[in-house]
């Protein structure tokens, strides 16, 4: 029974990397079909269009919360909240309105004195309709796939990341067993405070999944958590045989984690031409003043330029405006900004949530049947 059950387990983990393999197969035939020079320049795309290109929703989100925070419209309180400042006195010039769209939205949701989580500001803007229609115009563009040339892509490549989740959850869940079963008085245990040890990892084992998933991220971080459980309980417990096959399942689960981030992980949606025109955005620089600072924001996002403010004593900074959204990215927190893996896709990074899970798509409306 065990035997084929490992041999079960091995066979869907090798056709889970097939699918994936298959899909990223089918990703790069669609962008080698697809258009390959953009029919537009650099210049012509403002800093939230080059932000939806560079790093989705997200990173146009918080492209519109820096120009906000440039016209004085919002101020950083700390641990990743943000407010509108304070009443200015009376005779002071009013302050600039927001030049985009997206920050005047982020403006109405601001109270002064009241503070909100700058995550929570941002996907507050970036999911409604306005959001959809920069994404649209990028496709009309060229930038952007649509989303029936890589539906069948989508559905195989999701087909095989839910089956790989469905593993890594029981593989989470069998550590959790093994600790269990390490608690039943044996004929020879190995410590007489195992059984204890146990009992004390099995009442912390919420708390250690929450502490792998902030370190290493949605799933890994769980199965990492549940293979280090099993690991505990393989050496300190006198187990069964069958229960040495653990190591070799959870091989098997990394072993697909790293085909499916080797082959982008979570496809993005962005063309040849799209690569071409960040590419072209890139190499020209940022240029001076707010609107600079806006489109390096698209460019990099919140954690590089967190980085960057981390390392502003060794690389002294340029323009005022840029030094000014890297204090702020810094004082936002962690909490903000996804990372970007750069071409290809996979802009959430941590294959639990992605910023393109068909957004935008046009709806299926049944056709009227006359009877």
């Amino acid at each position: 029974m065990v035997p084929a059950v490992v041999l079960g387990t091995v066979i869907t983990h090798v056709l889970i990397a097939l699918c994936l393999l298959l899909s990223r197969w089918g990703y790069a035939r669609a962008r080698t079909s697809g258009p390959r020079f953009p029919a537009v320049g650099a210049d012509d795309l403002d800093p939230a269009d080059l932000g939806m290109l560079a790093g989705g929703r997200t990173r146009m989100g918080e492209v519109a919360l820096a120009g906000l925070y440039l016209s004085g419209r919002v101020i950083a309180r700390g641990n990743g909240a943000v407010s509108a400042p304070e009443q200015p006195p009376c005779g002071a010039p009013p302050l600039p309105r927001p030049p985009s769209p997206f920050g005047r939205l982020m403006e109405a949701s601001l109270e002064p004195g009241r503070c909100l989580p700058a995550e929570r500001l941002i996907e507050s803007v970036t999911l409604g309709d306005a959001a959809t229609a920069v994404l649209w115009r990028l496709r009309r563009l060229g930038l952007f796939f649509d989303p029936a040339r890589l539906r069948r892509v989508r559905r195989l490549r999701r087909a095989a990341w839910a089956a790989h989740a469905a593993a890594g959850t029981g593989a989470a869940v069998l550590g959790a067993v093994l600790l269990l079963a390490g608690m039943r008085p044996g004929d020879s245990p190995v410590h007489p405070a195992a059984p204890a040890v146990f009992a004390l990892l099995l009442m912390a084992y919420p708390f250690l999944l929450h502490v792998a998933r902030r370190l290493l991220g949605g799933l890994p971080g769980a199965v990492a958590c549940g293979a280090a459980a099993a690991a505990v309980a393989l050496v300190a417990a006198p187990l069964p045989r069958a229960a040495f096959a653990a190591p070799l399942l959870y091989a098997c689960w990394f072993g697909v984690h790293w085909v499916y981030r080797a082959t982008g992980g979570r496809l993005g949606p962005r063309t040849l031409a799209g690569d071409a025109l960040l590419a072209e955005a890139r190499e020209a620089g940022p240029g001076p003043g707010a609107a600079g600072a806006l489109r390096t924001t698209a460019l990099v996002g919140f954690p590089e330029l967190r980085r960057r403010e981390g390392e502003r004593g060794a690389a002294p900074g340029g323009a005022r405006e840029e030094a000014l959204v890297r204090s702020f990215a810094a004082a936002c927190g962690r909490g903000l900004g996804r990372a970007d893996t750069g071409l290809g896709g996979d802009f959430a990074g941590d294959g639990g949530s992605g910023t393109w899970r068909g957004d935008g798509d046009a709806p299926q409306v049944e056709r009227h049947r006359r009877w």
